[in-house]
């Protein structure tokens, strides 16, 4: 599989059971898949979805999630193209800032130009998001990226 011969989309409510799959095959929480499949995009190797993430919007601030790639196909950039993805669109529509929690890949993020930011500080709406509020008894870290 070359990297190239990945094929990039958004998902569809058709997806969400294969999403879910991958989200739980990777050790991420798959719950809430089907409510938010509009939010993601996918990654594909000959119709077989390998990767995704999502870019939930809250007001004017988008929360990066859900990133994963299935364990075979890693090392190859996929998420990176997906990340980058998701971060063209919010910039296209006017999103001002991207956050993210991250326990694993903090550095990886950084080249995103996604830096550590206090998560009490972030806006209400970010937040409120299921993302932020399933985390606030992990150790993950709260990252922020202008989008300007």
């Amino acid at each position: 599989m070359l990297a190239h011969e990945v094929q990039l989309r958004p998902a569809s409510l058709a997806d969400w059971r294969d999403v879910a799959a991958l989200l739980a095959h990777c050790g991420l929480p798959a719950e809430d898949t089907q409510e938010i499949i509009e939010a993601f995009h996918l990654a594909l190797d000959k119709g077989r979805i390998i990767g995704c993430a999502a870019a939930e919007q809250r007001a004017d601030a988008i929360v990066i999630r859900s990133a994963a790639v299935d364990p075979a196909y890693r090392d190859h950039g996929i998420a990176s193209r997906l990340i980058g993805t998701l971060l063209v669109r919010a910039r296209a529509s006017g999103v001002r800032e991207a956050y993210l929690l991250s326990t694993s890949a903090p550095l990886y993020f950084a080249r995103w130009g996604f830096y550590l930011f206090p998560a009490e500080d972030a806006p209400a709406a970010v937040k409120a998001s299921a993302t932020f509020r399933d985390a606030e008894q992990t150790s993950a870290l709260c990252m922020r990226c202008d989008l300007r």
